[in-house]
Order: C-alpha cells, then structure tokens, then sequence
C-alpha cells in the first residue's frame, strides 16, 4: 500500500466516500439544499464544494500523520497533530474563502494557503514556518480592521 499503514488507507477511502455527498456531480447534500432554496444545483453543488475544502484535507492527515487515528502515540502528539491541524485548517479555508479577519487579497490569500499546508504537515518545523506565515497575515489583517474603525488615527503607531 505504497508505505501507508493499513487503517489509515482504509480511513482515506471511507473518508473520501462519505463526503462525495456535496462534490459535484454527485453533491446528493447539495442537490437536496438547491432544491429546497429554489437554486441551481451545479451552483450550488459548486459552492458547497468551495465551502467543504478543508474536508478534503482530513484523509490526508490521516496518511500523512498515522497518530492523529490514535496509532502507536502519545497524548501529548495527539494533541500537538489535532491543533496544528486545526489551524493549518483554518489557514486553507480561509485562502479558498478569501476572508480570514477581512477580505483578502491574493497575497495574503497565497501566504494562508502555504502556512495552512505546513501546519498540516507532521514536522515541527514546518509547523513554525506555517505559523509565521499566518501570523504575519493575521498581524496585516488586523491592522486592517484597527484602521477601519479608526484606531489608526488615535493610537499612532500600533
């Protein structure tokens, strides 16, 4: 099987099946939705994928980082794969969003989509790596949201 453990190769294809409810052409979830809001299917089988990208990342950690099904770990290493996973998440959805604390622009849509990509690879140092990159978005995108309620002008230099 290529190198991966057994189980999470097993949970990478169940994974993979139980979400094809809202991938297009299938979408059975999104279908259901369009109907029952009057709305174009594809449209919305389409916007329900956009929505559900960071589902598609979860059968990847489990081949990526075996610990995260509880394989031969700790609890410290659970913990430390379920956070930088949960934010490298949040990184990769709001790079498909194109929102994290404001709009985004493609920069920092690009800087999210790599900080979130290497939280969620299992090495400590990518996991450093990613979290600067989304800190520094997170630090633009606050000042951002500092100036438009107009903090800018009382508190130069924050």
């Amino acid at each position: 099987l290529m190198g991966v453990p057994l189980l999470p190769a097993h949970m990478f294809c169940f994974y993979f099946g139980v979400i094809a409810d809202v991938t297009p052409p299938v979408a059975l979830a999104a279908y259901a939705g369009s109907g029952i809001a009057r709305g174009n299917p594809m449209v919305t089988g389409v916007n329900a994928f956009k929505l559900a990208i960071t589902a598609f990342i979860v059968p990847y950690i489990f081949v990526l980082s075996p610990a995260m099904l509880l394989i031969d770990t700790s609890t410290t290493e659970v913990i430390r794969i379920v956070a930088t996973s949960l934010v490298g998440m949040v990184g990769v959805g709001s790079a498909m969003a194109g929102f994290f604390l404001v709009k985004t622009s493609w920069l920092e849509r690009i800087l999210l989509l790599a900080g979130g990509l290497m939280m969620i690879h299992p090495e400590v140092q990518t996991d450093f790596v990613g979290l600067a990159l989304m800190g520094v978005v997170f630090f633009f995108q606050r000042m951002k949201t500092r100036e438009a309620k107009g903090y800018g002008e009382q508190y130069p230099g924050n």
